[in-house]
């Protein structure tokens, strides 16, 4: 059976990159939602576009196989090493190891089932069409799974290896709320603290939750740390990892896409300082942290201490 890969409209920019992935492999059908996928198919990929809208791209020759590389496609010329130089192989390198990090095999971790349910509800509501795949299928293709073997963003997502920690930090009183997974973190720990704020400041303040969320780097540190300071009333996020360029998660990406946790037509910055017109973010370099501080609006006291 051929792979199937669903890209939203906010995810057009994965065409490319997907559409080599088929061409380089056994081929495979880009169904694309929202948006015209013949805007994006990278020159030289061979597709055919099929009754329902969904492009097909078909398995090519060894010597015809296009290189995707830092979002662009290259042809490969018969004759001529197209990844020659120190130079390009160590970005070439340096970028495989960045995309396999939440890729590894994560050990035999049982997940949690009221998490995976809702999840598997949540794409089907979205995603119709994945309805068709039995529960181990639906989870390989939603990057939980590789193969047989757990995938650490499965883990993180699902499992119980991470730590998420809202400290709110009252005068009289200190309450925490806790979670052990992304999901969990998502679900329940961003409500409470968003339920009090003003419409616009709770956009971006979810905004801010969810890269935190999906951009940290997991391989320094497994904790996040949410405090809330009530005078002047602020949040202040702070994340494994440091700032790059690039999607340092790529299997959580899909998750949260597949999901609808992140599918916003602007670019996270834009709609948190559409709020915050002076919001930066600020690196630890010794720490290797990411540190984000939001001014709250329509603050007020939050439910009493919970783990989840």
């Amino acid at each position: 059976m051929n792979d199937i890969e669903i890209i939203s409209r906010d995810d057009a920019r994965r065409v490319p990159e997907t559409a080599c992935a088929f061409a380089n492999s056994s081929g495979g059908r880009i169904i694309c939602e929202g948006f015209d996928p013949l805007k994006f198919m990278p020159p030289g990929v061979p597709y055919s576009i099929e009754s329902d809208g969904s492009v097909y791209v078909p398995a090519l020759a060894w010597r015809k196989r296009p290189i995707a590389f830092n979002g662009r496609v290259y042809r490969r010329i018969e004759g001529q090493n197209v990844i020659s130089g120190l130079r390009a192989k160590s970005l070439i390198a340096a970028d495989a190891h960045e995309s396999s990090r939440d890729d590894r095999p994560a050990g035999n971790l049982a997940l949690n089932e009221k998490a995976i349910s809702e999840f598997f509800g949540k794409v089907t509501e979205l995603h119709p069409e994945m309805k068709i795949f039995e529960r181990g299928e639906f989870l390989r293709r939603c990057g939980v799974f590789s193969g047989k073997f757990l995938t650490f963003a499965g883990a993180l997502m699902f499992g119980d290896i991470l730590n998420v920690r809202a400290v709110l930090d009252y005068p009289k009183r200190r309450a925490e709320i806790e979670a052990s997974n992304i999901w969990l973190s998502y679900t329940e720990i961003l409500p409470r603290l968003t339920s009090a704020l003003s419409p616009k400041c709770s956009e971006a303040f979810t905004e801010i939750f969810t890269n935190a969320l999906l951009h940290s780097d997991y391989n320094v540190d497994s904790k996040i740390n949410i405090t809330i300071i009530p005078a002047p009333a602020r949040a202040v996020i702070d994340n494994p990892g440091t700032i790059r360029g690039a999607i340092r998660n790529h299997r959580l990406e899909k998750m949260f896409a597949l999901s609808g946790i992140t599918r916003r037509k602007f670019h996270g910055l834009d709609i948190i300082r559409s709020y915050m017109p002076n919001f930066t973010l600020q690196q630890d370099m010794l720490e290797l942290r990411t540190i984000s501080t939001l001014n709250l609006e329509g603050h007020s006291e939050l439910p009493d201490p919970v783990i989840l």
